[in-house]
């Protein structure tokens, strides 16, 4: 069995080299995609000297600020300014995002101003240079602009937009089939269970967060305990996906077909690790397609999807390795812990931060892996290293959960 930090690393390596293809992409449908190539300033940004302000643009002296001036003319955001050019005690009047004619050098707010006629009398002193937006102060042409490997959010998507690119080169959506396994899963309903059947709870927490990471998501539905239909269903989705899921039928028990399946068909590279919870974690390969087997445990499943999953869902997707990697921080423990674990362990837990800004952890009380409630009560993982007991006040390694 590996340690989590072995197997993490081995798993990211592995599915490294086998990364979705480039496209170019419309910005419209780059919502979370990942940049494939790196990207450049094409313009300065602003591209022209421009007002932060209404009101009104000056030609002034530093030496001796003055306070009367004589109006001229009127400029908007998208005018010509070209047409003016300032005389020492001329102004004109302008608007956020105007750009500055030839000879203006400050710019006063309108609510400093009184105005009569052609006559401006600046009730407050202007600062020389105060208010302009100068050319190239955010973002110089050819400057790097994105990064590749980063995921196109808003802003970032935006930046591109303020640049005049239309289409970004990205890798394209991971496509992932998910599956649960077990004749004892029945999907959600209200005519409720029956013996000893559950609801499938898993299927649905996969398919929602890989929707969120901006997966195309392929519901596989739930897979007998028969190892027939097993092999079956894998090939069929092995055929249109880049990634398949499933929770479930891993384990050792007789009815547990979904090892000896891809085992069968493919490549079983790891199975078991060092993990509490999420012991029967497996990977492997099938053709071109990367299979990866979480526990079926509610709380294995989403411990070994955030810690393991996630990250290599996002270096599928086209992040660098060191950006994949789940985001660590570090919290004072407010708990103990006697009993020590020859697993490494994470426990589901909440932090927050004192009055001195120290940021501290408490464990929650339902830490079985059955107890699916305790992940939507925390905020946090915590980590907990083999062997090792916990005190009051000892700095553990947290990883944030935004549920």
């Amino acid at each position: 069995m590996l340690d989590y930090r072995t197997a993490l690393n081995q798993l990211l390596s592995a599915v490294a080299e086998r990364r979705t293809m480039i496209h170019s992409t419309p910005l419209r449908k780059a919502s979370a995609r990942v940049l494939a190539e790196n990207m450049y300033a094409q313009y300065d940004s602003p591209q022209f000297d421009n007002s932060a302000m209404d009101g009104y643009a000056l030609c002034t002296n530093e030496a001796t600020m003055q306070t009367e001036f004589t109006v001229i003319g009127r400029i908007a955001a998208g005018d010509d300014a070209t047409s003016f050019e300032l005389n020492m005690g001329q102004a004109v009047r302008i608007f956020t995002g105007a750009p500055i004619p030839v000879g203006a050098n400050t710019v006063i707010a309108q609510e400093h101003t009184e105005v009569k006629g052609d006559l401006l009398h600046c009730t407050r002193t202007p600062q020389f240079g105060q208010h302009i937006r100068r050319r190239g102060e955010d973002i110089r042409a050819h400057d790097a602009l994105l990064h590749a490997g980063q995921m196109l959010f808003p802003a970032a998507i935006g930046l591109a937009a303020s640049q005049g690119h239309a289409h970004v080169p990205t890798h394209s959506p991971l496509r992932v089939t998910v599956f649960s396994s077990g004749n004892e899963l029945r999907e959600p309903s209200t005519e409720g269970l029956v013996g000893g059947d559950i609801f499938d709870a898993n299927r649905y927490q996969l398919l929602t967060w890989l929707q969120q990471l901006g997966c195309t998501v392929t519901d596989g539905g739930i897979l007998p305990d028969h190892r027939a239909t097993t092999e079956t269903c894998l090939q069929a989705a092995a055929a249109t996906s880049d990634l398949i899921l499933t929770s479930g039928g891993v384990s050792v028990g007789e009815e547990d077909h979904l090892k000896t399946a891809l085992e069968n068909l493919g490549e079983l590279v790891q199975w078991k690790l060092l993990l509490k919870p999420g012991k029967p974690f497996a990977w492997g390969r099938l053709s071109n397609t990367t299979v990866m087997m979480l526990p079926g445990n509610p709380v294995s499943t989403f411990v070994t999807f955030k810690m393991l999953v996630e990250p290599a869902v996002r270096v599928l997707m086209g992040m660098p390795l060191a950006q994949a990697q789940p985001h660590a921080m570090t919290a004072r423990a407010d708990f103990t812990q006697a009993q020590s674990e020859f697993r490494r362990e994470f426990l589901r837990g909440v932090m927050h931060t004192d009055e001195h800004g120290a940021v501290h952890v408490q464990k929650l009380a339902n830490q079985g892996s059955h107890m699916l409630s305790a992940c939507l009560a925390a905020n946090a993982l915590i980590e907990i290293p083999p062997q090792v007991q916990v005190n009051v006040g000892d700095v553990l390694n947290i990883y944030p959960i935004h549920n």
